[in-house]
């Protein structure tokens, strides 16, 4: 098959986040199988109009702000030169109403969406653009199959006006051979301030898949609090700054590392300050795929705090790595996560209980330690080989349909 795809991002992008990250990982598997792909996606500083990135061809056209009107014009064009079975429309932001542009079958992706919840993100008058964007979808795409990552945003698309029976569920993997744990460290205990360190000298090796939990490397003196994904607001990761300071208000001796960045992040720096916690959090900015595995290797507990997700794909990546998770219980996260299996779950935006739940797991090791190895197992359900087998099902349905 042909398959033309519009994205607004490509994964070489600097502000590439989980959207890409699924399309890259599924649509590489449908090229090794044979299809041809072409991505349509946004330019940025630096980038080239075309390149071949895992024997996907990616074309750019327009940018942060104009790709939505540059695709629009030039989506039906290219389908017709690329002569494409199907074009795959990724509903990530704003959507792109691709059938009203051409005659092409079209399958939709859709990660999440916004509705309520774009208006903790964005002024009045732009989140209301996005409100209305979104609503417009089932008559835009109202002969379309969908594809969405979960449950919860199946239901989502469901109350918007999609019949269940055109939405295909399919869930992310993980690179199991990158999201592993690492090798076994001398562990120090997580006592109150003050606390004696006491090390284990017990050092083992891990090699594979086939990796026993209880080898998970022992977390360092003081614990790791981590979050990891782009600094926006509907991300809620103000949230994790509050907990972290009722937990320094008990006494508790911790570090909070925040990986990656975005519009949220200068805000957050300064309610760092105001809270009295510089010195005690840790803002990396864009790092490396290396680094961000080592950071949830080092890990005692990754925070997800965000009000609405498509799925969890970090969540899947700590636990990769044997990491427990303290998560909201928000759309999507209650999808890619179960209390007391691979984590601990908070209601969204109870600060209390949040900081309660990280509490249990920086203080209590053989906890940490049983949720841990329960979230290797947990991860593995999933896999990017059975997506990119769904998504080429979701694709033939579409074509038949």
């Amino acid at each position: 098959m042909r398959i033309l795809v519009l994205n607004w991002r490509c994964v070489r992008n600097p502000l590439a986040g989980g959207a890409e990250i699924y399309f890259q990982e599924v649509f590489r598997r449908l090229v090794s199988r044979g299809h041809e792909v072409t991505l349509l996606a946004e330019r940025f500083a630096g980038s080239t109009r075309e390149e071949t990135v895992d024997g996907i061809r990616v074309i750019r056209t327009g940018g942060k702000w104009t790709f939505n009107f540059a695709a629009a014009r030039r989506a039906g064009r290219l389908a017709d030169e690329l002569d494409c079975d199907i074009v795959v429309d990724d509903l990530n932001k704003i959507p792109f109403y691709s059938p009203w542009h051409m005659k092409k079958p079209v399958l939709a992706i859709l990660m999440h969406l916004f509705r309520g919840s774009i208006f903790r993100e964005a002024l009045p008058p732009f989140a209301a653009y996005v409100w209305l964007a979104e609503s417009i979808l089932p008559w835009a795409y109202r002969r379309c199959r969908f594809a969405v990552l979960s449950e919860s945003s199946k239901k989502d698309v469901v109350r918007l006006g999609i019949p269940s029976a055109r939405i295909d569920v399919i869930p992310p993997g993980t690179d199991f051979d990158r999201f592993r744990p690492g090798e076994e460290q001398p562990r120090m205990n997580t006592d109150r301030r003050g606390g004696k360190e006491e090390p284990n000298r017990e050092v083992s090796e891990v090699s594979g898949h086939a990796v026993p939990p209880s080898l998970r490397p022992s977390i360092p003196h003081p614990p790791v609090l981590l979050h990891v994904g782009r600094l926006k607001r509907y991300k809620s990761t103000d949230h994790l700054l509050q907990a972290a300071r009722v937990l320094a208000d008990k006494g508790r001796l911790f570090r909070v590392v925040i990986v990656g960045t975005g519009d949220d992040k200068d805000r957050l720096e300064k309610l760092v300050m105001k809270l009295g916690l510089d010195g005690m959090v840790e803002f990396t900015g864009f790092i490396s795929e290396e680094e961000k595995v080592a950071w949830y290797r080092r890990a005692a507990v990754l925070v997800e705090n965000s009000a609405k997700e498509g799925w969890g794909l970090i969540v899947m990546e700590a636990n990769g790595c044997g990491t427990p998770v303290v998560v909201a219980r928000s759309p999507g996260l209650v999808d890619s996560s179960r209390d007391g299996v691979n984590g601990l779950f908070y209601d969204y935006g109870n600060v209390a209980q949040m900081a309660e739940k990280l509490e249990r797991l920086i203080t209590d090791e053989p906890l940490r330690r049983k949720l841990g190895e329960q979230a290797i197992a947990w991860a593995r359900q999933w896999t990017w080989d059975k997506a990119a087998d769904d998504m080429e099902a979701a694709i033939v349905r579409a074509l038949s349909e």
